[in-house]
C-alpha cells in the first residue's frame, strides 16, 4: 500500500475544494508539518536552511517533552510520600463531584423557573463554571491513577528507546 499526501486523500481533496489553499495555509502557519511531509515523501530538495529548522523545532518539542517526563516523574514520587492522603483526596472527590453536580444540576433548573432573566444568567453561568470544576477534578485524578491516555504511554516508552 502506497503512502498518499494528506493533500491526495479523498478529505485533503475535499478540504482543497471547498477552501482553496487551506493546506498551503496551514503548511506556512506549522512549517515543521510540511518539512516533515516533505521529508517523508522522500524530497531531496528541502534547502538546508529548512532542514536546520525542522532540527530545531523538533529538538524544542523533545525537550518539552523531557520536562513533562521529569515532571511526571515528580509527582510519582511526592505520591509515595503522601499517598494516605492523596488517596483519601482522591477518594472523597469521586464519591462526592457527582453528587454535587447533580444538586447543582437540580438547582439550576429550580433557577430556571423562579428566576427572571438577568440573574438567572448570572446564576446559570456560576453553576456552569463550578461544574466545569467538578469535572476537571474528577478528570485530573482518573489522569494521575490511569494515566491520561495511552498515547501518553507510547510516548515514554519511546523516549525510553
Amino acid at each position: 500500500m502506497s503512502k498518499k499526501r494528506f493533500k491526495n486523500t479523498k478529505v485533503g481533496q475535499w478540504l482543497n475544494d471547498k477552501a482553496p489553499d487551506i493546506l498551503d495555509t496551514i503548511g506556512e502557519a506549522f512549517p515543521p508539518a510540511k518539512l516533515l511531509s516533505d521529508l517523508i515523501d522522500g524530497r531531496d530538495d528541502i534547502p538546508e536552511a529548512d532542514k536546520a529548522t525542522f532540527k530545531e523545532y523538533l529538538q524544542q518539542y523533545r525537550m518539552e517533552l523531557d520536562y513533562h517526563r521529569e515532571n511526571t516523574e515528580s509527582a510519582r514520587g511526592i505520591y509515595s510520600q503522601s499517598k494516605d492522603i492523596t488517596d483519601s483526596l482522591a477518594h472523597k472527590i469521586m464519591n462526592w463531584n457527582l453528587p454535587l453536580i447533580l444538586l447543582l444540576v437540580i438547582i439550576n433548573i429550580f433557577c430556571v423557573k423562579y428566576l427572571d432573566s438577568a440573574l438567572l444568567a448570572i446564576v446559570s453561568n456560576v453553576i456552569g463554571m463550578v461544574m466545569q470544576k467538578l469535572f476537571e477534578e474528577r478528570s485530573a485524578v482518573t489522569n494521575f491513577f490511569f494515566g491520561s491516555s495511552k498515547g501518553s504511554k507510547d510516548k515514554e516508552s519511546y523516549l525510553k528507546k
